[in-house]
């Protein structure tokens, strides 16, 4: 009977601390897991990219908060450290290099295109792309650019189209996609053809068949602010948007403030989740002027949105994903050692860039596009002069960079794309040392940092259409159907 006793108060004991266990395990959601294993998938995705930057871009972002602001980055002190950090190769179908058309149809789809394309693979065949697959589960769609909003890398993400430059065809790939959020640049294309501005062939009011459709339109910072449920179409300029150290922080709202609007609307009310695809296009366009000033005030701007996201990771650990990438490198860039002239190469003759040459750069008050806009198409020689005492006091312009400039030439086969931010350009790296190769895109591989379900699947050495792929993979895994509020 003893026995008998004992065995029933083992087996009773057992059972106790089985239910113990299993009580434990479910009121700690985390146990179990290392950060890396989410089965049902993340139920908010932040892309973000930025456009034309390669790992010197961010490094030397880094070292100017560094010197000048006494502050790290997020993307590298919170995203890599806590998340996983890989490199993806850029190159096109038809090309060692890309264009933002093709490396965004492969980060968007997962297939190679050739060079111009938009959602088309090479082999002819057109897929469907991560946020049509986040759109059929329910899911949210933000799609955010200091771009147009129909420019190449928004555009793959939702639109099939053999030509970038089919751009009435991508508005109305929106028009029927309808993401939830549309904010960026670009109001030319949804203009009627009578109306100023426009650049639409026909007289479609495409803002009007928007507002059909329950989207509130806004076109400056104060209406985005005032937002706060609903679909929104946000155009807040004719063309791309205005580099941040040019821009009017009363009436453009930054890449910052269009993805705090985009934070703050996409999960109001959301029971299925969202997917937001944030672009900072003029990354890619400094590096396309040689504007290392440029680059850097857009690329810390592009880091504070990237915090945003961060702190909602934070607050949301096992349902959010955030990835930060590029789709290819712009210009070549890189703080190297030259001559100081071409007198000599011996050591004394040698110079590399230093802090002293961030602190310079700080210095910069007005981007390389503006400065080409002061001067315009027929500089003189006393206007180089004033635009060099007004705005780069602290720099020399050699005498064989000023003729350049008047006489409209490139100063190198490489550097071509705009002829006086070009010669700018090379006028600053003369004094900081911040050399670029090129104005156009180069093959270099670019980093993917991310944090949350599903990072472990970008970490290590990949192709951009392997990211395509992972994406689509983690969306189709399902995600968690639980409602947050703010």
């Amino acid at each position: 009977m003893k026995m008998q006793l004992r065995s029933l108060y083992i087996a009773i004991s057992a059972v106790v601390v089985l239910i113990l266990a299993a009580l434990w395990f479910t009121g700690h959601p985390a146990a179990g897991q290392n950060g890396s294993s989410f089965p049902s998938g993340p139920k908010y995705i932040f892309i973000f990219l930025a456009d034309g930057a390669g790992i010197p871009h961010m490094e030397i972002t880094r070292q100017y908060n560094r010197v000048i602001y006494n502050e790290g980055l997020v993307i590298t002190d919170k995203i890599m450290k806590e998340g996983t950090l890989g490199l993806m190769t850029t190159h096109a179908a038809d090309s060692l290099s890309t264009d933002s058309a093709a490396a965004a149809t492969a980060l968007a789809s997962g297939c190679k295109a050739k060079i111009g394309a938009i959602g088309m693979c090479a082999d002819g065949t057109v897929p469907k792309t991560a946020l049509e697959i986040a759109k059929g589960k329910g899911m949210r769609v933000g799609l955010v650019t200091n771009a147009t909003v129909y420019d190449a890398s928004p555009a793959a993400f939702v639109s099939h189209v053999p030509s970038r430059r089919d751009y009435a065809m991508i508005v109305n790939r929106y028009l029927e996609f309808e993401p939830y959020l549309i904010l960026g640049g670009g109001r030319d294309q949804f203009l009627p053809k009578s109306q100023a501005g426009s650049r639409r062939s026909d007289e479609t009011d495409v803002i009007a068949s928007f507002a059909k459709k329950g989207y509130l339109h806004v076109s400056n910072k104060q209406e985005l602010a005032q937002a706060q449920r609903g679909k929104v179409l946000g155009l807040f300029s004719l063309a791309d948007m205005s580099f941040e150290i040019d821009r009017d922080s009363k009436t453009e709202p930054s890449i910052y403030d269009m993805t705090r609007a985009a934070i703050r609307l996409l999960p109001e009310n959301n029971p299925r989740g969202f997917v937001a695809f944030i672009e900072n296009e003029n990354v890619d366009t400094a590096g396309h002027l040689t504007d290392i000033a440029s680059l850097i005030h857009d690329y810390r701007e592009f880091d504070r949105a990237v915090g945003l996201a961060y702190e909602f990771y934070r607050k949301y650990p096992q349902d959010t994903l955030v990835i930060v990438t590029s789709d290819h490198e712009t210009g070549g860039l890189s703080f190297t050692m030259a001559l100081k002239d071409l007198s000599s190469t011996k050591g004394k003759n040698q110079i590399a860039g230093t802090v002293e040459d961030l602190k310079k750069i700080q210095s910069i008050s007005i981007s390389l596009r503006k400065a080409s806009e002061i001067l315009g198409p027929n500089p003189t020689s006393a206007a180089i002069d004033k635009l060099m005492k007004d705005y780069f006091s602290s720099f020399t312009l050699a005498p064989d960079i000023k003729e350049a400039i008047l006489k409209r030439q490139p100063v190198s086969r490489l550097l071509y794309l705009d002829v006086t931010a070009n010669a700018l350009g090379m006028m600053v790296a003369n004094n900081t040392q911040a050399y670029w190769q090129t104005t156009s895109h180069t093959n270099h591989p670019v980093f993917v940092a991310a944090l949350g379900p599903g990072a472990e699947k970008f970490r290590g050495y990949q192709d951009n259409t392997d990211f395509g792929k992972n994406l689509k993979a983690i969306l189709e895994t399902g995600n968690r159907i639980k409602t947050i509020s703010h």
